[in-house]
C-alpha cells in the first residue's frame, strides 16, 4: 500500500477531521476542463488547434497514439497541461504545420472545437483548470463546513499523486537515480518496480534479474513505453542511457521533476507545521495579469515586512519554497533552514542537476507558492466545484477534506 509519505506528504493546513471517500470511483466522478490562455485565431494559420474531450485517456498516451494515426512524429503535437487517465478531461491540443482536414475515430475521443492559429502551445500555456468532482463512498455533514472555514480560501500546494504515477508512484524514485547517474536502476524501476494495483510478472522478472527477453514475454501488451525500453535493451544490451531516449522527452522530463517535485512536498510538509504566515527571510512571488505567481521574487525583510504582508492577503503575492535545481537560492530565516536541511538529509548537492549524459533533462531550479487559492468555489452536498490556477492539484485540496492516507482513495 502506497501512502502519502511515500510522495513527501504528512502534514495538513486544516486541523479537523476529515470524512474519508474515495475520488474516482467512477470515470465521470472526475472532470477537469483547461482554461486556455488567448490565442489569436487565423484562417489560414500554419497550426491546427483542437479541443478535445478525453474519458479515461492519458495525456502522452493520447498523443503517442494520434500521432500514429496521423502518420506523423509525436513532436509535432504540442498540449499545455498533462492530464491523468482516469476521468473526463477537455484539453488543447495543437499540431504543428498541419494542412488540410482532419478525422479522427478513436473511442472515447470526441473533437468539439477546430481553429487554426500561427500560435501553438507550450507546456504551462494556461490560465488553470476548472473542476467538478464528485466524491463516493463518504457523507459530507459538518465536518466539510468546519474544513472549509479552516482553508479560508486556500489549500496547500503539494504536487498530489498524479504527478508521481497515479497507479505506480515512482517517477521521483527514478529522477534521483537520473541525477545521481545510476542509469541501470533508473530503467530497473521504471519498467520493473512493482505496483500494488496490478499483477505483472514482467515488471517482476526484470526487476529481479534485469533480463529484458524474458520480461518482455510476460509484460502487459499496454505497456507500451516500458515495452520499447526492453526491445532496444535486447539489442543493446547494457545502453541504460540510450535505452531511457526511447521514451518521449516530456516524459524523461518528468523524472527529474518528480524528484524536485517530491523534495518540494518534503519541504511544504515541514513549514505547514510551523505555519504558512508570512516570516522574515520568505521569498514572496509576484503575480501576473491574471493573477497567477511567476518566476519574479521579493525576499522578505523587517522594512518591507508590512508592505508584502498586505499584498499577500490580497492575493497579489504568495509565499514561496524552492524546486531544487542547479541555480536554487535558499530562503532565508526558518525557511531557509528547513530548505537546507531537506537537501542535505537526501544527499544531493545543485550540481547533480547538470545531467551529463542527459543534458536536456538538467534543470536550474524554479519557485513554487506554498498555498494555492481556491477560485469560484461551490458545493452541493459531495459534489465539489472550483478553478485552480495552472501547475495546482485538485486532489491536494480534495486531501484536506478526505484525510486518506492511502493513495488508493485518490
Amino acid at each position: 500500500m502506497y501512502t502519502e509519505q511515500d510522495i513527501g506528504i504528512f502534514s495538513f493546513l486544516s486541523h479537523s477531521p476529515g470524512i474519508g471517500g474515495k475520488l474516482r470511483k467512477g470515470v465521470e466522478d472526475f472532470y477537469v476542463e483547461e482554461i486556455p490562455l488567448p490565442v489569436e485565431r487565423k484562417d489560414c494559420g500554419k497550426n491546427l488547434f483542437l479541443k478535445v474531450r478525453l474519458r479515461n485517456w492519458e495525456t502522452n498516451r493520447f498523443v503517442k497514439i494520434l500521432s500514429k494515426s496521423l502518420g506523423m512524429s509525436r513532436r509535432r503535437i504540442k498540449f499545455a497541461g498533462n492530464k491523468d487517465k482516469r476521468g473526463i478531461t477537455v484539453q488543447y491540443f495543437c499540431i504543428l504545420n498541419y494542412q488540410g482536414d482532419l478525422s479522427i475515430h478513436l473511442k472515447d475521443v470526441e473533437i468539439l472545437e477546430i481553429f487554426r492559429s500561427d500560435q501553438c502551445l507550450e507546456i504551462g500555456d494556461l490560465y488553470g483548470n476548472r473542476f467538478d468532482i464528485l466524491l463516493q463512498d463518504t457523507i459530507c455533514d459538518d465536518r466539510v463546513e468546519k474544513i472549509e472555514d479552516e482553508l479560508n480560501g486556500f489549500f496547500p500546494n503539494f504536487f498530489g499523486v498524479q504527478r508521481f504515477g497515479a497507479s505506480r508512484p515512482i517517477t521521483h524514485l527514478v529522477g534521483k537515480f537520473i541525477i545521481q547517474g545510476n542509469y541501470r536502476d533508473a530503467v530497473r524501476y521504471y519498467v520493473g518496480f512493482p505496483s500494488t494495483f496490478e499483477h505483472d510478472d514482467g515488471r517482476k522478472i526484470f526487476f529481479e534479474n534485469m533480463d529484458p527477453l524474458a520480461a518482455i514475454k510476460e509484460l502487459d501488451k499496454n505497456a507500451s513505453y516500458e515495452r520499447a525500453i526492453l526491445n532496444y535493451l535486447i539489442k543493446n544490451p547494457g545502453d541504460y542511457v540510450g535505452a531511457l531516449r526511447e521514451l518521449p522527452k516530456n516524459l524523461l522530463l518528468l523524472f527529474v521533476h518528480g524528484y524536485q517535485s517530491y523534495l518540494f512536498n518534503k519541504i511544504l510538509s515541514e513549514r505547514l507545521m510551523i505555519g504558512t504566515d508570512l516570516k522574515v527571510g520568505d521569498v514572496v512571488m509576484k503575480i501576473d495579469s491574471y493573477g497567477v505567481p511567476i518566476q519574479d521574487f521579493v525576499k522578505v525583510n523587517n522594512f518591507n515586512f508590512p508592505k508584502i504582508k498586505k499584498l499577500v492577503l490580497e492575493r497579489k503575492a504568495y509565499v514561496s519554497t524552492i524546486l531544487f535545481g542547479y541555480n536554487t537560492d535558499f530562503s532565508g530565516g526558518i525557511q531557509g533552514e528547513i530548505e537546507r536541511k531537506i537537501i542535505e538529509d537526501e544527499g544531493i548537492s545543485p550540481d547533480m542537476f547538470r545531467i551529463k549524459e542527459l543534458y536536456e533533462l538538467s534543470s536550474r531550479g524554479r519557485r513554487r507558492n506554498i498555498l494555492s487559492p481556491i477560485i469560484d468555489y461551490k458545493r452541493d452536498e459531495c459534489r465539489f466545484r472550483f478553478t485552480l490556477y495552472r501547475g495546482s492539484y485538485a486532489t491536494s485540496l480534495m486531501r484536506e477534506f478526505m484525510k486518506q492516507e492511502s493513495l488508493e482513495f485518490y
